[in-house]
């Protein structure tokens, strides 16, 4: 009956101490998956800025060029107007402060 005991114990103690390696492994795992979570995040940010910029770099160049319809040249107005009602914002707060 001890033997048995302490046979069915060591099997307890084996399969813990496999648990704790599992979970040893899944932690750093998970530290390596929130890692490049972070860095695909700031990588996508970036590309979004990327692209916001390389869109407004288009849209100046057809404007210079003369090849927007009528619907791509109120939109770029319409966005010329914000940025301009943002700077007057920001100028107002500078008056401000």
């Amino acid at each position: 009956m001890q033997k048995d005991a302490t046979a069915h114990f060591q099997e307890l103690a084996g399969k813990l101490q496999q648990l704790l390696k599992w979970q040893d492994q899944l932690m750093r795992e998970n530290e390596r998956l929130k890692l490049e979570c972070t860095q695909l995040r700031e990588q996508a940010a970036a590309d979004g800025q990327e692209i916001t910029a390389l869109k407004d770099q288009i849209a100046i160049l057809q404007t210079a060029a003369g090849n927007m319809s009528e619907s791509e040249k109120k939109a770029f107005e319409k966005r010329i107007n914000q940025y301009i009602r943002d700077i007057d914002k920001v100028i107002a707060h500078l008056n401000t402060a």
